[in-house]
């Protein structure tokens, strides 16, 4: 049977109660601002999952099976994730006014999130998906590679692989557009090249602006202490960032010829250590 009439399977849900906060080891991090900003900023982004999913839902209109999938799973998980990562942030930062940073991070990141941004159509929109799933979950595969305390690896871990989860259906969803709008490699490509180039800029910068803002109160966030942290994460990321695993991801939708996709990934996966971790 061809994979695009392949079933999608859904991975196995897990739940905010299993985490076992009551067990954080504070010492191992409650010092590292690094790690507050970074895990601040992700609270902030996936908490905006409503606005996202309200997006989606009007691009994808009459389409009962996304629908239901984004109502059901997309945005109850990305909202999971948000909330599980603001509890922790506020277990192991309690000074932190968590909802004030979220609130202004909501005022200056909506203009960016509007549904007119979306791609024109549904198979190159669901592309786009497909690249933001896939660095979301290099982000957090790299976090849990990398993070100095248990609890926070097993909860980035149950985030990434919800990651992952949602890139499997975005491209399922995009074989059965693909198959109906029929999209040339190069209209995919030119979308693959285009997020690669946005993602985690406004909302990232953003997000830590309003973190710091309200972490450091009257010091100003610079474009130069975002690049500051860029440089911190391409230091995390030169020995345990996920390449290959994000290669494959970003490759599959072009479907390129099974020779030429073997003599690419080596070729892209040096070019990629090079751009995140310079």
């Amino acid at each position: 049977m061809p994979d695009s009439h392949a079933a999608f399977v859904a991975p196995h849900p897990w739940s905010i109660e299993q985490i076992a906060f009551d067990r954080i080891a504070h010492e191992r991090i409650a010092r590292e601002e690094t790690w507050f900003h970074v895990l601040a900023a992700a609270s902030f982004v996936e908490s905006l999952a409503d606005l996202y999913t309200h997006n989606l839902l009007d691009h994808m209109a009459g389409d009962a099976e996304a629908s239901q999938w984004l109502r059901e799973r997309w945005e109850p998980e990305e909202l999971q994730h948000g909330r599980a990562l603001r509890r922790y942030v506020e277990t192991v930062w309690p000074a932190f006014d968590w909802q004030t940073a979220f609130d202004g991070f909501c005022t200056d990141y909506r203009p960016y999130c509007k549904a007119e941004l979306l791609e024109p159509t549904r198979a190159l929109e669901m592309v786009a998906r497909c690249v933001v799933e896939t660095g979301t979950a290099g982000l957090y595969g790299l976090l849990q590679q990398i993070s100095p305390e248990p609890v926070l690896a097993t909860l980035v871990g149950h985030i990434r692989d919800d990651e992952v989860g949602h890139y499997k259906y975005f491209y399922h969803a995009f074989l059965r557009y693909r198959e109906r709008e029929h999209p040339s490699r190069w209209q995919v490509a030119r979308v693959i090249r285009q997020r690669l180039g946005g993602i985690g800029q406004e909302d990232a910068y953003l997000a830590l602006k309003n973190a710091h803002a309200v972490r450091h109160p009257g010091q100003t966030f610079s474009p130069r202490d975002f690049q500051r942290f860029q440089h911190t994460a391409g230091h995390w990321a030169r020995a345990h960032y996920p390449y290959e695993m994000t290669v494959k991801m970003l490759l599959k939708p072009l479907h390129l010829p099974g020779l030429v996709n073997r003599m690419a990934l080596p070729l892209l996966v040096r070019h990629a250590r090079r751009v995140v971790a310079p």
